[in-house]
This record gives C-alpha cells, structure tokens and sequence, in this order.
C-alpha cells in the first residue's frame, strides 16, 4: 500500500487541506524555543475532521535541545496520543 502525504508549515499558512490529494499530513508545530505556527491546530483539525492520518513535528534551530524538547511538549501536550509525533 503506497500513501502520499504532505508536509504543511507556516509557509502554507491557510491551505485547504480538503483540496489537497494525500492520504495523510504532518504539520509543523513549533521551532526553536519562540516559534508557534500559529495555523497548526486549524490544520490538524482539518485533517482530522477528514479522516486523514496526521502527525506533528518540531524545527529543530540548534539553540539548546533540552529547552527546544521542553518548548515542543509544552506546545502541542494535546496532540500526544492522537497524533505522530
């Protein structure tokens, strides 16, 4: 079974999710220990309400990995459990 997905990010800030052919989306949630896309959950939300799979991930800058780690988890709890990681 082959799955095409895509990869969404502030950069497509406002996409459709339902005009887009895949089967799956993962969505970038944060960067850094500042950065919030702040279109993340409309786009989860989106893909869930459409049966899509879908996970979520963090940018990794370089600052400093324990505090970058403790910035994602702080951002997306709710999606643990749900969501890929």
């Amino acid at each position: 079974m082959s799955l095409c997905g895509i990869d969404v990010s502030g950069w497509q800030a406002g996409i459709d999710v339902s005009k887009v052919p895949c089967d799956f989306v993962i969505e970038k949630v944060s960067q850094g220990v500042t950065y919030i896309n702040q279109d993340c959950d409309r786009v989860i939300q989106q893909a869930i309400s459409l049966g899509k799979l879908w996970g979520f991930y963090h940018y990794v800058d370089g600052s400093d990995a324990n505090a970058e780690a403790d910035f994602f988890v702080d951002n997306c709890s709710g999606y643990f459990g749900s969501g890929i990681p």
